[in-house]
């Protein structure tokens, strides 16, 4: 069990935190992968907005999603699983392409993971693994 300070707002500190915050040698790891950058003739959006004129206009209907922080962003920025599901889009979580922002606590099991992929099935769209995706494109 995890022990709180005394304090009306007091939670368990996060050591894996704490120790990121003050590695200055970690930074340079925090930029998009080399292979992952946006080439001068890919399309790069930052709203819901801007993302769903650009599927509007290159008649795009489903969306795959991976990343990063599967418990927050993935599923609730305005370009999200979530937002773009209610605006009638086919959405598809890869789920073994996706992290989630774990506490120090759940790291071992990805268990907020395991929370955010069980919720997007249960209330959003569905989900499947890169391999599988792969399959259905060669078919």
């Amino acid at each position: 069990m995890h022990q709180y300070d005394d304090s009306p707002f007091g939670r368990p500190a996060e050591p894996l935190l704490e120790q990121w915050l003050h590695d200055e040698a970690l930074f340079p790891a925090m930029r998009i992968m080399e292979l992952l950058e946006p080439e001068a003739d890919d399309f790069v959006v930052a709203t819901g907005e801007q993302l769903h004129r650009l599927c509007h206009d290159q008649q795009i209907l489903h969306l795959l999603y991976a990343g990063f922080a599967a418990n927050i962003c993935v599923q609730f920025r305005d370009y999200g699983i979530r937002a773009m599901h209610n605006r009638g889009y086919h959405t598809i979580l890869l789920r073994d392409c996706t992290s989630a922002i774990e506490g120090s606590h759940t790291l071992a099991g990805q268990w907020l993971l395991e929370a955010a992929i069980f919720n997007i099935e249960l209330k959003v769209g569905c989900s499947t693994t890169a391999q599988q995706l792969q399959a259905a494109c060669r078919e």
